[in-house]
């Protein structure tokens, strides 16, 4: 049985964004205890190549890649990016996501109690 997915061509610069959410979304998936949340370790997508994503219609790893897409600032600033780089490829990388998926960023985000 086939898993519904998105497909979404990337640019060079939002492919790295993908490639280092999916690294990361093996360790944050893995780390969950209960069966369902297993569940989504086979559902993580493959490490984009070649300017091609795709991602399974699972609405909490889409979200977690929407949410989590600004999170490598520091780290693609160590590797030699620009901040204008960095923010134009988070924000186009999410964007695509977002028109792809219809998942909106901050809706998995854990809000403070009382905000």
């Amino acid at each position: 049985m086939n898993t519904p997915s998105y497909t979404l061509s990337l640019t060079k610069s939002e492919e790295k964004i993908a490639q280092l959410l999916t690294r990361d979304a093996w360790v944050f998936f893995s780390s969950m205890i209960s069966h369902r949340d297993l569940f989504h370790v086979k559902e993580i997508p493959m490490m984009p190549r070649g300017g091609h994503f795709e991602i399974t219609n699972d609405a909490e790893i889409i979200q977690y890649y929407v949410d989590y897409t600004e999170s490598y600032t520091q780290e693609l600033l160590l590797l030699g990016w620009e901040q204008a780089e960095i923010d134009a490829s988070t924000a186009s990388f999410a964007a695509k996501l977002e028109d792809a998926t219809g998942v909106q960023r901050g809706l998995g985000m854990v809000s403070v109690s009382g905000q």
